[in-house]
């Protein structure tokens, strides 16, 4: 996101870059938590950072459900309650897109789950 503010690129310009309105580019730009994995990876890709992180966490996430399978239901529920997020919802995510804003949520709640 630092590189972003240091960016000459207008909105128009990365609009036409990500692929996006440039109004929800300027949308974006004074919300950062709006952005979605794939627009931070293409925004890496457009500024040549590594997308490793992008990667894992978009792996990690499509994982999870299949591991929520096999877990017994009352642990699952539990995850499901701490993470204020259900499976179906996960799985819609996983399939449209990961907003920053609930990545940030997911990793708030674990943090204070492991402190």
């Amino acid at each position: 996101m630092w590189r972003l503010r240091e960016c000459r690129l207008n909105d128009e310009q990365l609009s036409e870059v990500l692929g996006l309105s440039s109004g929800a580019v300027r949308n974006r730009r004074t919300k950062p938590d709006l952005w979605k994995i794939s627009e931070v990876e293409c925004l890496a890709a457009h500024f040549k950072i590594t997308t490793t992180a992008c990667q894992q966490i978009n792996k990690l996430l499509h994982d999870l459900p299949a591991q929520w399978a096999t877990m017994p239901e009352s642990e699952r529920r539990c995850v499901e309650r701490m993470l204020a997020i259900r499976k179906s919802q996960f799985e819609t995510y996983n399939n449209t897109d990961w907003p920053v804003r609930h990545l940030l949520k997911l990793h708030r709640t674990l943090n204070l789950a492991n402190a």
